[in-house]
């Protein structure tokens, strides 16, 4: 299946409703006192976005992430997609997702590549309601990334990634969770990417079936 065939079904598959709140909260962690609010709609949140990049290499459908350098602050040091909060500068959120990817990891996705976006995730603890929007790049990307900011800048197999679901234990505030994540060779993938993540992968389950259907035909 060829790039364009291949992102024109995700575009088409991304009209659907989708899984929403029911899978993000699958991938909430389990912290044993002191449990950080999700999905609090009474409190008053910032906007954000962050950007979920898919590219083909070698057939296989891959994403990329950061690696969050240590700093003071509830996200220091974790795995996240590009993003960030809007500024006034953006039109709408999907600028701020293109803008903010660009800043930190030095890729330019056009505005006409973006394929949707999936349910925001509201995280209180933070302050924000983080948009995911989903895009394509037509290669191979390459990365600059932002030397304030991110640390390193790494690629994955998008299924391969999906089928590495666990539960692991993280530290985070001095404490030690249980969390759900996903794992990328030493990398825990865990919070609020984590759940980005889950909703993703139940969307794709039936596309991931047309992959392999279209497999069989080649």
């Amino acid at each position: 299946m060829g790039n364009i065939e291949l992102f024109n079904k995700l575009k088409t598959l991304m009209q659907n409703p989708l899984p929403g709140m029911c899978a993000q909260e699958k991938m909430i962690p389990n912290f044993p006192d002191n449990t950080p609010e999700y999905f609090n709609y009474d409190k008053n949140l910032r906007d954000a976005a962050v950007l979920i990049v898919l590219f083909e290499e070698d057939t296989r459908l891959k994403t990329f992430f950061i690696e969050r350098m240590p700093e003071p602050g509830p996200h220091s040091g974790q795995i996240a997609f590009p993003g960030g909060r809007v500024e006034k500068i953006d039109k709408d959120l999907f600028d701020t997702a293109i803008r903010e990817a660009f800043e930190e990891t030095g890729v330019k996705v056009k505005r006409e590549n973006i394929l949707g976006s999936l349910t925001p995730v509201e995280i209180p603890i933070s302050g924000f309601s983080v948009l995911p929007v989903v895009a394509f790049y037509d290669t191979i990307p390459k990365f600059i990334p932002c030397e304030k900011e991110v640390k390193s800048v790494f690629t994955v197999d998008l299924f391969n990634l999906f089928e590495s679901e666990s539960i692991k234990n993280v530290s985070t505030r001095n404490i030690e969770v249980q969390a759900p994540c996903f794992i990328s060779d030493d990398k825990i993938i865990w919070g609020a990417t984590a759940m980005v993540l889950k909703e993703f992968k139940e969307m794709l389950k039936c596309f991931h079936y047309i992959l392999l259907f279209f497999e069989l035909l080649i």
